[in-house]
């Protein structure tokens, strides 16, 4: 049995009966009917078969809507088989008596001798005569072998035909059938994948289609080929829109009245949640035409079962808009959205119709959308809130402050997953903006970050505007407020020039020994000045890191900080070795990112991460970081000044790919204007590590050149001097490295920070040769031993070690490497672990090879055969001594080895004899 006729039991055997009585001359009507695809048809086509079986010829006709003028053409269908050759067109009236009984003598006689099985599928479509025949035929089948089975389409006008209703009305059963079980839509998952189905991917088609047989098997259909039924594709099943049914569904919608055609249009546009009050207003219907018209629906079955209306399947949707004109889905959706506007519905709700109408550029229409935009930001949809305000901009003038407004508005939602589009908008709206007061709050919603990426009449444009508002101690309230934002944007690195930066510290200065941090704007500033103090090295560690903190304090750890001044903090405090509250702050920040699903601070609040995280020597966590960055797309928009922190965990971590990912998405020079190019030191790192130290060391100092000219003067930011420091010093230039690395050292103390200055000391002891050299080791160690980044006190520790391993100090540099190791271990520098675990096993095998050289020549053998399997038994007899003699031998070899027992000595037996070299001669 076919899975479609699993839950059709109950129909069989009331047909079956039908059947019986026929070949008994006791004939009767069995009437199926329902909605559009509920099974009557695939009902229908089981029977013949059966039929035959019993010894019943089975006669079938079919009613189509196309085809209602032809009179008789039901009947011909179903005599042709009785009567061969019969005429399409019998002569005589088709509605007259003698040519029907003519008709009904023939079955008559023809059932006499073989009972009659007559299938009339949709008798809704049938033509008038046959009808009239069919109804004279019903009332005559007690007396005769014949059995009718005909299926009626409920809920199509032709079925409330009274010519339908007296052939039905007559029926001995009228039968409904149901939609199929969960049972029967797992057989025919099953019959279709060939598999039985996962009963997540069984459920999720028997809750798409409503069980419908119609949606169900077609639904399936669409899903062959895709991938096997498993959960995990479950959430494909609502996916294929069923293009095979539209026509079905839309000829058997163009049949319905008027109201029901309205109703069904409605729904499409208001979707499936729609409130059915409204869905009638906007069908133009009455509460009494709605429901009169829901109940068309609900018939046809193009309605769901429960309450509300609901189309059964997506299919059904895509029909009824398929069959508007776009003249009437522009209208529909307009009136849609004035509907729910005046209604009080969410804004979000209207704004929906008028994306789907472009020609609607009313006021209202536009504060609809303005509003929906609101809506969507705070519900954590920035690219809605877009798409909202995108179409707000199609009913604004092409020029003027109202375009401006959106223009600004747009860019500010933007920015969370779109900065270049965001910065386009700006740009053309402060050329429309009128007052510098406007220019100011629209310049304001550009992160400083990228405005040196922005075209050059841009960047202008906002240095003018900081110089026409003036000084910010001259103003009030809001225009002291923008005047402090446009002077913090011209003084960011990204846009101030050389000769600028230095001025940060004298401007910082100014603004007193404490600097007010009340406002949004102050914060901004001062960060900017913090800043710029700090990269031309102007003021100290110890002046810079407690104002810095002390902005962290009043500002919130809110995602939106990445759009002003505020991602420089973080450099700020990294570079002060004061990270101990940013870290912390950041995290909440990119929690609130992830959960607003704001994609741009999400990857910029990542790169702050991982530069504070690099500072703390922890540089598996702020590997994640940077590459969750990238997998953000953060290369596709960010300025290489952004990308900084990326550049400095490629290299801390020498990880190539990192280092192949940056050099694939940034070309040299771009984006950085006068500053020295950060890739440049990705290349310099990838030279030395394929030992190339000549190329290496010219980029560096190419990089460090550029570095001076733009007053990058701070080492704690990039310690270039100390990279190419080590790199004169291997290429046999130690006095080249001595200038480098003391330069290095006078502005590490300068600056202040252990960090700097605990690094600095390292270069200088690694390239001073003999026990100064260990001693400026020693005075690295204590040094950084204050700060927080465990990562450089690997890298001292190792370098002492070595250096003490070959000055024959072994217990002081068991210690360092030890550390090393450890320390390493903890930061996720494998190669630092790998070279102190190298260290420390040439170090043990030298001590133990000097201790095999202490054993007895007995010890020496007994150690050796115990090392290579032997047994003390063994041991006893091959040298002929006693077992306890044995044992006595194999402890006194432990103590001198200082092994554990007999596993830590099978680890020696390559220095030991072997069973051969301890045979007695």
């Amino acid at each position: 049995m076919t899975p479609l006729l699993f839950d059709r039991q109950h129909e069989l055997g009331l047909i079956t009966a039908a059947m019986e009585g026929a070949e008994r001359g006791a004939g009767s009507l069995v009437v199926v009917t329902g909605g559009i695809g509920n099974g009557k048809t695939a009902l229908l086509r089981a029977l013949p078969a059966a039929a035959e079986r019993r010894g019943m010829q089975v006669v079938t006709a079919s009613g189509a809507l196309l085809e209602r003028d032809f009179p008789l053409g039901v009947v011909s269908q179903l005599l042709d088989p009785l009567l061969p050759g019969m005429p399409a067109d019998p002569p005589g009236d088709p509605n007259g008596p003698e040519l029907h009984g003519e008709l009904l003598s023939l079955v008559a006689e023809r059932s006499a001798r073989t009972p009659l099985l007559m299938l009339v599928d949709d008798l809704q479509w049938a033509d008038a005569p046959s009808l009239r025949w069919l109804g004279r035929l019903a009332k005559r089948l007690g007396a005769l072998h014949v059995a009718v089975v005909a299926t009626v389409r409920e809920g199509d006008p032709g079925a409330d035909e009274p010519r339908v209703y007296d052939i039905t009305d007559r029926a001995a059963h009228v039968l409904r059938p149901g939609p199929l079980s969960p049972a029967s839509t797992a057989a025919l998952v099953a019959d279709r994948f060939g598999r039985v189905g996962d009963p997540a991917y069984v459920a999720a088609c028997h809750e798409a289609t409503g069980g419908n047989p119609m949606f169900l098997t077609a639904t399936l259909a669409a899903l062959a080929g895709t991938g096997e039924p498993v959960a995990a594709r479950a959430h494909t099943v609502r996916e294929p829109g069923l293009a095979s049914l539209r026509e079905r569904l839309a000829v058997a919608l163009r049949s319905q009245p008027a109201p029901v055609r309205e109703l069904a249009k409605a729904l499409a546009v208001l979707d499936e949640t729609a409130d059915p009050e409204l869905a009638g207003r906007l069908a133009g219907l009455d509460g009494t035409g709605r429901d009169e018209a829901a109940r068309g629906l609900r018939r046809l079955g193009l309605l769901a079962d429960g309450p509300g209306l609901r189309f059964a399947h997506r299919a059904v949707r895509d029909a009824v808009e398929e069959s508007m004109t776009p003249a009437e889905q522009e209208d529909i959706h307009v009136y849609a959205a004035l509907l729910l506007h005046s209604g009080g519905h969410p804004a979000e709700l209207a704004a929906t119709q008028l994306l789907a109408a472009t020609s609607c550029h009313d006021t209202w229409a536009v504060e609809v959308l303005r509003a929906a935009a609101t809506a969507a930001v705070r519900r954590g949809a920035p690219r809605d809130a877009a798409r909202y305000l995108r179409r707000a901009l199609l009913g604004s003038a092409p020029g003027g402050p109202d375009r401006a407004t959106l223009l600004v508005e747009l860019a500010a939602v933007e920015r969370a997953f779109d900065p270049q589009a965001a910065m386009r908008h700006l740009s053309q709206a402060l050329l429309l903006l009128p007052t510098a007061a406007q220019r100011a709050l629209a310049a304001a919603r550009i992160p400083p970050a990228l405005l040196g990426g922005c075209p050059a009449p841009v960047v202008d444009a906002v240095v003018k505007l900081a110089a026409e508002l003036g000084d910010p101690a001259a103003l009030r309230g809001t225009e002291r407020q923008m005047a402090l934002r446009m002077e913090a944007r011209a003084r960011h690195v990204a846009v101030a020039g050389p000769e600028e930066l230095v001025l940060c510290a004298d401007r910082l200065r100014s603004l007193g020994p404490v600097p007010r941090l009340d406002t949004a704007a102050e914060r901004e500033l001062v960060t900017v000045l913090l800043h710029g103090a700090t990269l031309t090295q102007r003021m100290t560690a110890a002046e810079i890191a407690p104002l810095a903190n002390r902005v962290l304090q009043y500002e919130p750890a809110a995602p939106g900080h990445v759009h002003t001044a505020l991602p420089l903090l973080a450099h700020v405090l990294v570079a002060a070795d004061s990270v101990e509250a940013v870290g912390p702050w950041l995290e909440t920040a990119r929690e609130r990112a992830r959960r607003e699903n704001a994609t741009v601070p999400h990857a910029t609040i990542s790169l702050e991460l991982a530069h504070v995280l690099l500072a703390q020597g922890r540089l598996e966590e702020a590997r994640a970081r940077a590459e969750e960055a990238l997998d953000l797309g953060i290369a596709d928009w960010a300025t290489l000044q952004a990308m900084t922190a990326v550049v400095l965990v490629a290299l801390q971590t020498r990880d190539a790919e990192l280092a192949r990912r940056l050099l694939s998405h940034r070309r040299e020079g771009d984006g950085h204007g006068y500053r020295p190019s950060s890739l440049q030191l990705i290349r310099g790192s990838n030279a030395a590590a394929r030992g190339d130290l000549p190329t290496a060391l010219e980029y560096f100092l190419d990089w460090g050149r550029a570095a001076e000219r733009a007053d990058w003067c701070n080492p704690a930011v990039f310690p270039w001097r100390s990279w190419a420091a080590g790199l004169h010093y291997r290429l046999g230039r130690p006095d080249h490295a001595h200038d480098l690395v003391d330069e290095e050292y006078e502005r590490a103390v300068a600056w202040g920070t252990p960090v700097a200055i605990g690094r600095a000391q390292r270069v200088k002891g690694a390239v001073t040769e003999g026990e100064r050299g260990i001693e400026l080791l020693r005075e690295s160690a204590a040094t950084l031993d204050r700060s927080v980044n465990a990562m450089e006190r690997a890298r001292t520790a190792l370098l002492l070690g070595r250096r003490l391993q070959a000055a024959g100090r072994p217990a002081e540099a068991e210690v360092r490497l030890r550390q090393a190791r450890d320390q390493a271990l903890a930061c996720g520098a494998p190669w630092i672990v790998e070279r102190a675990r190298r260290e420390l096993h040439t170090m043990a095998s030298g001590h133990t090879s000097l201790a095999v050289e202490a054993l007895t020549p007995t010890e020496r053998r007994v150690a050796g055969l115990a090392a290579h399997g032997a047994a003390n038994k063994d041991i006893a007899e091959q040298l002929d001594v006693s077992s306890r003699a044995v044992e006595k031998h194999l402890t006194r070899a432990y103590r001198k080895l200082q092994v554990g027992g007999r596993t830590e000595l099978a680890a020696l037996a390559h220095l030991l004899p072997g069973p051969t070299a301890a045979v007695r001669p």
